[in-house]
Protein backbone atom coordinates (compact mmCIF):
# COMPACT_ATOMS: atom_id res chain seq x y z
CA UNK A 1 0.00 0.00 0.00
CA UNK A 2 1.43 3.54 -1.17
CA UNK A 3 2.17 5.78 1.68
CA UNK A 4 -0.44 8.37 3.63
CA UNK A 5 0.03 11.65 4.11
CA UNK A 6 -1.77 14.94 5.99
CA UNK A 7 -1.91 18.22 4.85
CA UNK A 8 -3.13 20.93 7.00
CA UNK A 9 -3.69 24.68 5.51
CA UNK A 10 -5.73 27.81 8.04
CA UNK A 11 -7.70 30.95 7.38
CA UNK A 12 -6.64 34.24 8.81
CA UNK A 13 -7.95 37.59 9.79
CA UNK A 14 -6.35 40.43 7.89
CA UNK A 15 -4.73 41.46 10.85
CA UNK A 16 -2.32 39.37 10.34
CA UNK A 17 -0.76 40.11 6.62
CA UNK A 18 1.79 37.06 6.66
CA UNK A 19 2.02 33.93 4.86
CA UNK A 20 0.11 31.38 5.60
CA UNK A 21 1.55 28.16 6.94
CA UNK A 22 1.15 24.38 6.07
CA UNK A 23 2.18 21.19 7.87
CA UNK A 24 3.48 18.84 6.10
CA UNK A 25 4.18 18.71 1.60
CA UNK A 26 2.16 21.33 -0.06
CA UNK A 27 2.09 21.12 -3.85
CA UNK A 28 1.15 23.90 -5.59
CA UNK A 29 0.80 24.65 -9.25
CA UNK A 30 -0.22 27.41 -10.68
CA UNK A 31 -3.23 26.47 -13.89
CA UNK A 32 -2.73 28.22 -17.07
CA UNK A 33 -5.75 29.56 -18.11
CA UNK A 34 -7.66 32.78 -17.69
CA UNK A 35 -8.48 31.91 -13.97
CA UNK A 36 -6.31 32.13 -10.63
CA UNK A 37 -7.14 29.37 -8.85
CA UNK A 38 -4.93 26.98 -6.83
CA UNK A 39 -4.23 23.62 -5.95
CA UNK A 40 -3.24 21.08 -3.50
CA UNK A 41 -2.63 18.41 -6.00
CA UNK A 42 -5.06 16.20 -4.04
CA UNK A 43 -8.47 14.82 -4.66
CA UNK A 44 -11.11 12.66 -3.72
CA UNK A 45 -11.72 9.71 -6.04
CA UNK A 46 -15.04 9.75 -7.16
CA UNK A 47 -15.77 13.44 -6.89
CA UNK A 48 -17.95 13.26 -3.81
CA UNK A 49 -17.07 13.36 0.03
CA UNK A 50 -19.20 12.64 3.34
CA UNK A 51 -19.87 15.13 6.05
CA UNK A 52 -21.09 14.16 9.53
CA UNK A 53 -22.28 17.66 10.50
CA UNK A 54 -23.92 18.01 14.02
CA UNK A 55 -22.36 21.70 15.67
CA UNK A 56 -24.15 22.59 18.86
CA UNK A 57 -26.09 25.43 19.64
CA UNK A 58 -26.98 28.69 17.43
CA UNK A 59 -25.01 31.78 16.31
CA UNK A 60 -26.13 35.02 18.00
CA UNK A 61 -28.13 35.99 14.74
CA UNK A 62 -30.29 33.27 15.46
CA UNK A 63 -29.19 30.71 12.39
CA UNK A 64 -27.87 27.99 13.78
CA UNK A 65 -24.26 26.56 13.18
CA UNK A 66 -25.20 23.64 10.93
CA UNK A 67 -27.61 25.42 8.45
CA UNK A 68 -25.03 27.64 8.17
CA UNK A 69 -22.62 24.66 7.33
CA UNK A 70 -24.62 22.90 5.35
CA UNK A 71 -25.64 25.65 3.17
CA UNK A 72 -22.00 26.04 2.49
CA UNK A 73 -21.92 22.63 1.92
CA UNK A 74 -24.74 22.74 -0.36
CA UNK A 75 -23.60 25.91 -2.49
CA UNK A 76 -20.49 23.82 -3.58
CA UNK A 77 -22.32 20.57 -4.56
CA UNK A 78 -24.47 23.17 -6.44
CA UNK A 79 -22.70 25.37 -8.26
CA UNK A 80 -19.92 22.59 -9.29
CA UNK A 81 -19.05 19.11 -10.16
CA UNK A 82 -18.31 18.10 -6.70
CA UNK A 83 -20.68 17.14 -3.95
CA UNK A 84 -21.07 16.90 -0.48
CA UNK A 85 -23.53 14.32 1.01
CA UNK A 86 -24.75 14.93 4.60
CA UNK A 87 -24.74 12.95 7.84
CA UNK A 88 -27.02 14.23 10.65
CA UNK A 89 -24.76 13.41 13.16
CA UNK A 90 -21.54 14.60 15.33
CA UNK A 91 -18.08 13.23 14.63
CA UNK A 92 -15.18 14.17 16.18
CA UNK A 93 -12.94 15.71 13.82
CA UNK A 94 -10.09 15.09 16.12
CA UNK A 95 -10.09 11.24 16.21
CA UNK A 96 -6.47 9.84 15.86
CA UNK A 97 -5.79 13.57 14.30
CA UNK A 98 -3.22 14.05 17.76
CA UNK A 99 0.43 14.16 17.08
CA UNK A 100 2.49 13.95 14.07
CA UNK A 101 1.68 10.49 12.63
CA UNK A 102 -2.16 10.76 13.10
CA UNK A 103 -3.70 10.73 10.10
CA UNK A 104 -7.66 10.69 10.84
CA UNK A 105 -10.21 8.06 10.89
CA UNK A 106 -11.35 8.37 7.09
CA UNK A 107 -14.24 9.51 8.24
CA UNK A 108 -15.23 13.90 8.34
CA UNK A 109 -16.49 15.89 11.54
CA UNK A 110 -16.67 19.07 11.96
CA UNK A 111 -16.76 21.35 15.26
CA UNK A 112 -15.49 24.61 17.47
CA UNK A 113 -12.47 23.35 19.37
CA UNK A 114 -10.28 25.20 21.38
CA UNK A 115 -7.12 23.91 19.57
CA UNK A 116 -6.04 22.19 16.47
CA UNK A 117 -6.93 18.93 18.00
CA UNK A 118 -4.02 19.41 20.54
CA UNK A 119 -1.91 21.91 18.81
CA UNK A 120 -2.44 25.80 19.70
CA UNK A 121 -3.97 27.92 16.72
CA UNK A 122 -1.81 30.17 15.59
CA UNK A 123 -2.63 33.77 15.82
CA UNK A 124 -5.93 35.05 14.15
CA UNK A 125 -6.41 31.76 12.57
CA UNK A 126 -10.11 31.36 12.33
CA UNK A 127 -10.25 27.89 10.92
CA UNK A 128 -8.01 24.73 10.26
CA UNK A 129 -8.92 21.78 7.37
CA UNK A 130 -6.59 18.98 8.06
CA UNK A 131 -6.92 16.41 5.09
CA UNK A 132 -5.69 13.40 4.85
CA UNK A 133 -4.91 10.31 2.31
CA UNK A 134 -3.15 7.67 -0.06
CA UNK A 135 -0.26 8.60 -1.88
CA UNK A 136 -0.22 8.87 -5.57
CA UNK A 137 2.84 6.67 -5.65
CA UNK A 138 5.41 5.54 -2.56
CA UNK A 139 7.38 8.98 -2.50
CA UNK A 140 4.72 10.97 -2.27
CA UNK A 141 5.47 13.57 -4.59
CA UNK A 142 2.32 13.57 -6.70
CA UNK A 143 0.20 14.60 -4.11
CA UNK A 144 -2.83 11.63 -2.50
CA UNK A 145 -6.55 10.31 -2.79
CA UNK A 146 -8.11 12.35 0.07
CA UNK A 147 -9.54 9.90 2.26
CA UNK A 148 -10.61 12.46 5.14
CA UNK A 149 -11.28 15.33 5.93
CA UNK A 150 -12.00 17.44 8.99
CA UNK A 151 -12.42 21.30 9.85
CA UNK A 152 -12.39 22.59 13.55
CA UNK A 153 -12.97 26.37 13.78
CA UNK A 154 -10.81 27.91 16.58
CA UNK A 155 -13.28 28.49 19.71
CA UNK A 156 -11.62 31.46 21.01
CA UNK A 157 -12.93 33.76 18.61
CA UNK A 158 -16.29 35.31 18.43
CA UNK A 159 -18.43 33.98 15.74
CA UNK A 160 -22.00 35.02 14.22
CA UNK A 161 -23.56 34.17 10.72
CA UNK A 162 -23.99 37.56 8.76
CA UNK A 163 -24.02 38.63 4.73
CA UNK A 164 -21.78 41.53 3.21
CA UNK A 165 -18.75 43.48 5.52
CA UNK A 166 -17.19 42.48 7.93
CA UNK A 167 -18.20 43.86 11.58
CA UNK A 168 -15.78 46.52 12.70
CA UNK A 169 -15.99 44.41 16.63
CA UNK A 170 -13.72 41.68 14.53
CA UNK A 171 -16.32 39.17 14.89
CA UNK A 172 -15.97 36.17 12.91
CA UNK A 173 -18.41 35.40 10.11
CA UNK A 174 -19.10 31.67 10.35
CA UNK A 175 -20.71 30.72 6.86
CA UNK A 176 -18.38 32.02 4.28
CA UNK A 177 -15.51 30.64 6.67
CA UNK A 178 -17.04 27.54 6.44
CA UNK A 179 -17.53 27.96 2.65
CA UNK A 180 -13.73 28.52 2.56
CA UNK A 181 -12.53 25.24 4.72
CA UNK A 182 -14.70 23.27 2.52
CA UNK A 183 -12.95 24.90 -0.65
CA UNK A 184 -10.04 22.95 1.05
CA UNK A 185 -11.68 20.22 1.69
CA UNK A 186 -12.24 19.53 -1.84
CA UNK A 187 -8.78 19.89 -2.97
CA UNK A 188 -8.14 23.87 -3.42
CA UNK A 189 -5.66 26.24 -1.52
CA UNK A 190 -5.07 29.69 -1.31
CA UNK A 191 -5.18 32.02 -4.57
CA UNK A 192 -3.23 35.51 -4.33
CA UNK A 193 -5.58 38.28 -2.13
CA UNK A 194 -6.02 40.43 -5.15
CA UNK A 195 -8.05 37.69 -6.72
CA UNK A 196 -11.97 37.90 -6.48
CA UNK A 197 -12.57 34.41 -4.76
CA UNK A 198 -13.29 32.74 -1.56
CA UNK A 199 -10.15 31.13 -1.83
CA UNK A 200 -8.31 34.25 -0.95
CA UNK A 201 -5.80 33.27 2.22
CA UNK A 202 -7.63 36.58 4.30
CA UNK A 203 -11.25 36.57 5.38
CA UNK A 204 -12.75 39.29 3.92
CA UNK A 205 -16.52 41.19 2.31
CA UNK A 206 -16.65 38.69 -0.35
CA UNK A 207 -19.16 35.57 1.06
CA UNK A 208 -19.85 33.48 -1.84
CA UNK A 209 -18.70 31.28 -4.22
CA UNK A 210 -16.81 33.32 -7.10
CA UNK A 211 -16.26 32.21 -10.78
CA UNK A 212 -12.24 31.44 -9.74
CA UNK A 213 -13.54 29.37 -7.41
CA UNK A 214 -15.74 27.51 -9.13
CA UNK A 215 -13.47 27.20 -11.99
CA UNK A 216 -11.34 25.56 -9.45
CA UNK A 217 -13.27 22.75 -8.19
CA UNK A 218 -14.46 21.91 -11.88
CA UNK A 219 -10.80 22.13 -13.11
CA UNK A 220 -10.09 19.14 -10.05
CA UNK A 221 -13.79 17.43 -10.65
CA UNK A 222 -14.95 18.20 -14.35
CA UNK A 223 -11.96 17.37 -16.27
CA UNK A 224 -9.33 19.74 -16.46
CA UNK A 225 -9.67 23.10 -18.40
CA UNK A 226 -8.57 24.55 -21.61
CA UNK A 227 -5.89 27.13 -22.63
CA UNK A 228 -6.09 29.06 -25.41
CA UNK A 229 -2.54 29.46 -27.91
CA UNK A 230 -1.25 31.67 -30.06
CA UNK A 231 -2.51 29.08 -32.99
CA UNK A 232 -6.07 29.92 -32.47
CA UNK A 233 -6.86 26.17 -31.29
CA UNK A 234 -7.84 25.63 -27.50
CA UNK A 235 -5.43 23.03 -25.76
CA UNK A 236 -6.95 20.70 -23.24
CA UNK A 237 -5.19 20.28 -19.66
CA UNK A 238 -6.01 16.74 -17.90
CA UNK A 239 -7.17 16.99 -14.52
CA UNK A 240 -3.43 15.53 -13.81
CA UNK A 241 -1.63 16.98 -16.44
CA UNK A 242 1.64 17.52 -14.27
CA UNK A 243 3.35 14.72 -13.94
CA UNK A 244 6.03 14.63 -11.57
CA UNK A 245 6.96 10.68 -11.39
CA UNK A 246 9.07 8.42 -10.40
CA UNK A 247 5.99 5.97 -12.43
CA UNK A 248 3.06 8.07 -13.89
CA UNK A 249 -0.27 6.27 -16.25
CA UNK A 250 -2.57 8.27 -17.65
CA UNK A 251 -5.30 7.25 -19.75
CA UNK A 252 -8.15 8.81 -21.53
CA UNK A 253 -10.83 9.09 -24.20
CA UNK A 254 -12.04 11.48 -26.72
CA UNK A 255 -13.39 11.72 -30.14
CA UNK A 256 -12.70 13.60 -33.00
CA UNK A 257 -15.81 15.28 -34.38
CA UNK A 258 -16.20 18.09 -36.94
CA UNK A 259 -15.88 21.06 -34.81
CA UNK A 260 -12.58 20.36 -33.91
CA UNK A 261 -9.65 22.25 -34.99
CA UNK A 262 -7.69 20.48 -38.00
CA UNK A 263 -4.71 20.41 -39.55
CA UNK A 264 -4.16 20.29 -43.46
CA UNK A 265 -8.12 18.65 -43.52
CA UNK A 266 -7.47 16.53 -40.72
CA UNK A 267 -8.87 16.95 -37.23
CA UNK A 268 -7.13 17.59 -33.83
CA UNK A 269 -7.27 17.11 -30.28
CA UNK A 270 -4.20 18.95 -28.43
CA UNK A 271 -3.77 18.11 -24.44
CA UNK A 272 -0.86 19.52 -22.65
CA UNK A 273 0.85 17.99 -19.98
CA UNK A 274 4.35 19.14 -18.06
CA UNK A 275 6.79 16.56 -17.27
CA UNK A 276 8.61 17.71 -14.06
CA UNK A 277 11.56 15.73 -14.46
CA UNK A 278 13.83 14.18 -17.92
CA UNK A 279 11.33 11.13 -18.61
CA UNK A 280 10.92 7.92 -20.94
CA UNK A 281 7.37 8.21 -22.50
CA UNK A 282 5.42 5.33 -23.93
CA UNK A 283 1.85 6.67 -25.59
CA UNK A 284 -0.29 4.72 -27.49
CA UNK A 285 -3.01 6.63 -29.11
CA UNK A 286 -5.55 3.67 -30.74
CA UNK A 287 -9.30 3.18 -32.22
CA UNK A 288 -11.42 1.53 -34.28
CA UNK A 289 -12.83 3.91 -36.27
CA UNK A 290 -10.23 5.63 -37.51
CA UNK A 291 -6.66 5.24 -38.91
CA UNK A 292 -4.52 7.20 -35.92
CA UNK A 293 -2.18 10.01 -36.07
CA UNK A 294 -0.02 11.29 -32.98
CA UNK A 295 1.78 14.16 -32.40
CA UNK A 296 3.89 14.96 -29.21
CA UNK A 297 5.40 18.35 -29.32
CA UNK A 298 7.19 20.49 -26.78
CA UNK A 299 6.67 24.07 -26.62
CA UNK A 300 8.36 27.11 -25.05
CA UNK A 301 7.06 30.01 -22.48
CA UNK A 302 6.01 31.99 -25.71
CA UNK A 303 4.25 28.74 -27.06
CA UNK A 304 6.77 27.78 -29.87
CA UNK A 305 7.59 24.71 -31.02
CA UNK A 306 10.95 23.24 -30.42
CA UNK A 307 11.88 21.29 -33.11
CA UNK A 308 14.00 18.85 -31.24
CA UNK A 309 11.04 17.46 -29.08
CA UNK A 310 9.11 16.91 -32.16
CA UNK A 311 7.53 13.48 -32.70
CA UNK A 312 5.03 12.40 -34.71
CA UNK A 313 3.81 8.46 -35.54
CA UNK A 314 1.16 6.95 -37.66
CA UNK A 315 1.21 3.07 -37.53
CA UNK A 316 3.70 2.05 -35.03
CA UNK A 317 1.16 0.62 -32.65
CA UNK A 318 -0.99 -2.43 -33.72
CA UNK A 319 -2.96 -2.36 -36.93
CA UNK A 320 -3.59 1.09 -37.88
CA UNK A 321 -2.69 2.34 -34.15
CA UNK A 322 0.03 5.31 -33.43
CA UNK A 323 2.68 4.52 -30.88
CA UNK A 324 5.25 6.83 -29.62
CA UNK A 325 7.97 5.67 -27.47
CA UNK A 326 11.24 8.25 -26.71
CA UNK A 327 12.86 9.79 -23.89
CA UNK A 328 12.18 13.33 -23.42
CA UNK A 329 13.46 16.69 -21.24
CA UNK A 330 11.51 17.78 -18.09
CA UNK A 331 9.21 20.47 -19.80
CA UNK A 332 5.54 21.02 -21.22
CA UNK A 333 4.65 19.51 -23.99
CA UNK A 334 1.35 19.16 -26.60
CA UNK A 335 -0.04 15.66 -27.18
CA UNK A 336 -2.37 15.39 -30.53
CA UNK A 337 -4.50 12.81 -31.40
CA UNK A 338 -5.97 13.03 -35.20
CA UNK A 339 -6.22 10.59 -37.72
CA UNK A 340 -4.08 9.77 -41.32
CA UNK A 341 -7.18 10.63 -42.97
CA UNK A 342 -8.63 14.18 -44.08
CA UNK A 343 -11.58 14.25 -42.20
CA UNK A 344 -11.99 11.16 -40.50
CA UNK A 345 -14.34 11.28 -37.39
CA UNK A 346 -14.69 9.08 -34.36
CA UNK A 347 -13.58 7.40 -31.02
CA UNK A 348 -10.55 6.98 -29.99
CA UNK A 349 -8.48 6.24 -26.50
CA UNK A 350 -4.56 7.24 -25.25
CA UNK A 351 -2.57 5.15 -23.09
CA UNK A 352 0.71 7.22 -21.66
CA UNK A 353 2.86 5.88 -19.36
CA UNK A 354 5.94 8.00 -18.36
CA UNK A 355 8.92 6.95 -16.09
CA UNK A 356 11.49 9.28 -14.43
CA UNK A 357 14.54 8.71 -16.33
CA UNK A 358 17.00 11.65 -14.06
CA UNK A 359 15.59 14.00 -11.39
CA UNK A 360 18.76 15.94 -12.13
CA UNK A 361 17.54 18.53 -14.64
CA UNK A 362 19.70 18.07 -18.15
CA UNK A 363 19.50 21.79 -19.37
CA UNK A 364 22.45 23.45 -20.23
CA UNK A 365 23.94 25.60 -17.47
CA UNK A 366 26.81 28.44 -18.67
CA UNK A 367 28.84 30.49 -16.51
CA UNK A 368 27.77 34.56 -17.14
CA UNK A 369 30.63 37.40 -17.15
CA UNK A 370 28.83 38.24 -13.87
CA UNK A 371 30.38 34.95 -12.22
CA UNK A 372 26.33 33.90 -11.77
CA UNK A 373 25.20 30.67 -13.22
CA UNK A 374 22.72 30.89 -16.09
CA UNK A 375 20.32 27.75 -16.76
CA UNK A 376 18.79 27.88 -20.41
CA UNK A 377 15.27 27.04 -20.08
CA UNK A 378 12.73 27.78 -22.30
CA UNK A 379 9.79 25.88 -20.31
CA UNK A 380 6.71 27.83 -19.11
CA UNK A 381 7.07 26.29 -15.79
CA UNK A 382 9.94 25.72 -13.51
CA UNK A 383 10.08 24.95 -10.16
CA UNK A 384 13.26 25.88 -8.30
CA UNK A 385 14.54 26.69 -5.26
CA UNK A 386 17.06 29.30 -3.70
CA UNK A 387 19.76 27.92 -1.28
CA UNK A 388 22.92 29.17 0.79
CA UNK A 389 25.04 27.78 -2.29
CA UNK A 390 23.85 30.09 -5.11
CA UNK A 391 25.21 33.61 -6.45
CA UNK A 392 24.50 36.30 -3.80
CA UNK A 393 23.38 39.26 -5.39
CA UNK A 394 22.35 42.73 -3.45
CA UNK A 395 23.02 40.49 -0.82
CA UNK A 396 19.83 37.80 -1.54
CA UNK A 397 20.23 34.57 -3.54
CA UNK A 398 20.00 34.38 -6.91
CA UNK A 399 18.91 32.17 -9.83
CA UNK A 400 19.12 32.97 -13.88
CA UNK A 401 16.80 31.19 -16.62
CA UNK A 402 17.53 32.03 -20.03
CA UNK A 403 14.95 32.01 -23.05
CA UNK A 404 14.66 33.42 -26.33
CA UNK A 405 11.14 35.45 -27.95
CA UNK A 406 11.39 34.31 -31.48
CA UNK A 407 8.04 36.61 -32.22
CA UNK A 408 7.04 39.78 -30.71
CA UNK A 409 5.04 38.08 -27.60
CA UNK A 410 2.92 39.80 -24.73
CA UNK A 411 4.27 37.03 -21.57
CA UNK A 412 2.86 37.62 -17.95
CA UNK A 413 5.44 36.02 -15.53
CA UNK A 414 4.35 34.83 -11.88
CA UNK A 415 6.61 33.73 -9.40
CA UNK A 416 5.37 32.68 -6.15
CA UNK A 417 6.33 30.73 -3.31
CA UNK A 418 4.51 29.93 0.29
CA UNK A 419 8.48 29.68 2.09
CA UNK A 420 9.75 33.52 0.70
CA UNK A 421 9.41 36.88 0.11
CA UNK A 422 9.60 36.98 -3.77
CA UNK A 423 11.58 38.97 -6.03
CA UNK A 424 11.56 38.90 -9.76
CA UNK A 425 13.62 40.43 -12.40
CA UNK A 426 13.38 40.23 -16.55
CA UNK A 427 16.23 41.93 -18.53
CA UNK A 428 17.44 41.71 -22.21
CA UNK A 429 20.70 40.21 -22.48
CA UNK A 430 22.86 41.19 -25.58
CA UNK A 431 25.32 38.97 -27.64
CA UNK A 432 27.49 40.32 -25.55
CA UNK A 433 25.98 39.24 -21.97
CA UNK A 434 25.34 43.50 -21.11
CA UNK A 435 22.16 44.48 -20.70
CA UNK A 436 19.98 46.04 -23.05
CA UNK A 437 17.47 48.22 -22.94
CA UNK A 438 14.38 46.06 -21.42
CA UNK A 439 14.98 45.58 -17.44
CA UNK A 440 11.80 45.08 -15.30
CA UNK A 441 11.52 44.11 -11.88
CA UNK A 442 8.96 43.77 -9.16
CA UNK A 443 8.42 42.52 -5.68
CA UNK A 444 5.11 42.13 -4.59
CA UNK A 445 2.34 41.94 -6.99
CA UNK A 446 -0.23 43.68 -5.12
CA UNK A 447 -0.65 45.38 -1.28
CA UNK A 448 -1.77 41.63 0.27
CA UNK A 449 0.32 39.69 -1.77
CA UNK A 450 4.28 38.57 -1.29
CA UNK A 451 4.17 36.42 -4.79
CA UNK A 452 5.57 38.62 -7.80
CA UNK A 453 4.47 39.64 -11.06
CA UNK A 454 5.52 41.21 -14.68
CA UNK A 455 3.39 41.60 -17.88
CA UNK A 456 5.35 42.74 -20.81
CA UNK A 457 5.31 42.79 -24.65
CA UNK A 458 9.03 41.38 -25.33
CA UNK A 459 9.93 42.05 -28.75
CA UNK A 460 12.43 38.98 -30.27
CA UNK A 461 15.82 38.32 -28.09
CA UNK A 462 17.04 36.55 -25.44
CA UNK A 463 16.38 37.35 -21.91
CA UNK A 464 17.40 36.49 -18.49
CA UNK A 465 14.63 36.09 -15.44
CA UNK A 466 16.24 36.36 -12.03
CA UNK A 467 14.42 34.43 -9.59
CA UNK A 468 15.20 36.33 -6.04
CA UNK A 469 13.99 37.23 -2.50
CA UNK A 470 12.80 40.56 -0.97
CA UNK A 471 15.02 39.87 2.01
CA UNK A 472 18.76 38.87 2.51
CA UNK A 473 19.85 35.62 2.65
CA UNK A 474 16.02 34.02 2.58
CA UNK A 475 15.98 30.04 1.33
CA UNK A 476 12.89 27.93 0.17
CA UNK A 477 11.35 26.78 -2.70
CA UNK A 478 9.53 28.48 -5.44
CA UNK A 479 7.28 28.29 -8.69
CA UNK A 480 7.71 30.29 -11.73
CA UNK A 481 4.96 30.28 -14.48
CA UNK A 482 4.89 31.96 -17.50
CA UNK A 483 1.63 32.59 -19.46
CA UNK A 484 1.33 34.06 -23.22
CA UNK A 485 -1.05 36.73 -23.04
CA UNK A 486 -3.08 36.70 -26.11
CA UNK A 487 -5.66 40.05 -27.14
Amino acid sequence: MNSRQEFRISWRTKESLIKYATISLLLLFWAPTNHAFELTGNFWEFAQATFHVDINGASPSGTTWNEAFIRSMDAWTDATDFEFLLVNEFLDPCIDRGGPSGFGDDTTGVDFTDTVCGTEFNENVLAVTLTAGVCLNPECTGGFNITDADIVFNNNETWDVYGGPLRFDNTAEFERTALHELGHVLGMTHVSADIEAIMQPFTSEIDSLQADDIAGANFIYGGGATLSTIYGIDVSLPRNSELSGPADTVNFSGALANTDADLDGRLLDIYQFTFVNDSTVDIQLSSNTIDTFLYLVRVSSTQDIIDAFTFVDDDSGPGRNSRITTNIQAGTYWLGASSAGVGEVGDYAVSMVASTSSTTPSFEIFQSIYDAEVQINPNPQIRGSLSSTDFLFAKSFLDLYQFDVVNTTNLQFDLSSSQLDTYLLVVEILPDQSLGSLVLENDDRSAFSFDSRIQQLLPPGTYWIGVSSSFEEETGDYSLDITVVLP
